[in-house]
């Protein structure tokens, strides 16, 4: 199977954008939304997530790390 390129990155090749998959973030309209749903996705799999402001979009993402 040929291996697959990585897709074209317009905003940046930050990872805080993008996810490990190649797609970009989930992007919230406002922390609240951002907390709740990361609350909701570290209870239906036991992993902490932290939420963050993108410089990028100004919306709001979740992630892993700090």
């Amino acid at each position: 199977m040929p291996q697959r390129r990585p897709p074209h990155r317009e905003l940046s090749l930050d990872s805080s954008h993008w996810r490990r998959d190649g797609r970009p973030k989930v992007r919230y309209d406002t922390q609240a939304d951002a907390i709740w749903a990361a609350e909701e996705r570290s209870a239906a799999s036991r992993s902490r997530l932290n939420v963050y402001q993108c410089p990028y979009c100004r919306g709001w993402h979740m992630g892993s790390r700090d």
